[in-house]
């Protein structure tokens, strides 16, 4: 579960359980942890060494990625259910583990001397102060420092990732870049169906006829690299030759009938060398990450966040 939910259900069970006073309790949540505070904290909601989110920030934050959903989805989507939670509730659950993200990573910066220089300031400033401008009737909570200190530390973040994410091994052979082109019948829970297509295929019946006869997806036909798929699927998808089709093999979700339309879609192969290396330098940004947030404490004032939640969705209505 998400930040959010989970403090709340650590709070609950604190104050049912035992009657503690949850003021200055330290809590490890989803690998973070948290020194929880009450009161009102105008200066943060959340706070981590030397850097901290304002309320008029996480406020931000939260109604750009808001705002984004809406004018995709309509307004309708806030009561929409997930799960146990509605999308409103998700969506503030994601901006504050983006909020927290954001947080440490710009101390990870701090512990690896990793700074922004005097022209990447300048941008990050331009930018912060051109959007204030453009938006500023609408931004009565939150200030134009607060703005462009917001904006440096999402650019010190992005300079994180990528300083940390490089060296990493670009060398890629031509069969981990390999994509391959297939077709496949699926079935959620009968092998039955498959030896059934199988058998027609046999007898002289065209693939693509077969699963759409036949398959429990609409869709059946995909180019697939190394590592996108379950690993059985993977493993007997590229073993067929062109022109080849597989025995009835199962997966996680289910079982799976495959035949190879393209063994080698060489058109794909720069793409999928240059995802290899994306790939390569997020495991590596993220071995640093983790390892790093262990030993990190925030505080997080949690009533400043309900405030802020509970402020955007009385807007909905």
């Amino acid at each position: 579960m998400l930040i959010r939910l989970s403090l709340i259900l650590t709070l609950t069970a604190c104050i049912m359980m035992t009657g503690c006073n949850v003021d200055g309790r330290s809590v490890t949540i989803n690998k973070y942890t948290f020194q929880f505070v009450t009161g009102a904290h105008e200066d943060y909601v959340i706070r981590g060494g030397e850097f901290s989110l304002t309320a008029g920030q996480m406020r931000l934050l939260l109604s750009g990625v808001r705002d984004g959903y809406e004018a995709a989805l309509t307004s309708n989507i806030w009561d929409m259910q997930l799960d146990d939670v509605s999308f409103g509730e998700y969506v503030d659950d994601t901006v504050l583990d983006m909020s927290v993200r954001l947080m440490i990573v710009n101390m990870l910066a701090a512990d690896k001397r990793i700074e922004l220089g005097t022209a990447e300031l300048s941008d990050s400033m331009e930018s912060a102060d051109a959007f204030y401008d453009e938006h500023e009737p609408e931004l009565t909570y939150v200030s134009r420092d607060e703005v462009e200190t917001l904006f440096e530390m999402m650019r010190l973040s992005d300079k994180v990732y990528n300083e940390l994410g490089k060296n990493v091994d670009t060398e890629i052979s031509m069969d981990e870049a390999r994509v391959i082109r297939i077709q496949y019948i699926y079935s959620k829970d009968s092998m039955q169906k498959l030896y059934d297509a199988a058998a027609e295929y046999e007898e002289g019946a065209a693939f693509s006829s077969l699963a759409a006869k036949y398959s429990d997806s609409a869709e059946y036909t995909a180019e697939i690299g190394r590592g996108e798929m379950d690993k059985n699927f993977e493993n007997t998808a590229f073993n067929l030759d062109e022109g080849q089709i597989s025995s009835v093999i199962s997966c996680n979700n289910g079982f799976y009938l495959i035949y190879c339309v393209n063994d080698n879609v060489e058109d794909k192969i720069d793409s999928q060398k240059e995802r290899i290396v994306q790939n390569r330098q997020k495991e590596q940004f993220e071995n640093f990450f983790n390892e790093f947030s262990k030993n990190v404490v925030l505080s997080f004032d949690k009533n400043a966040w309900d405030r802020i939640t509970a402020q955007l969705k009385q807007g909905e209505q």
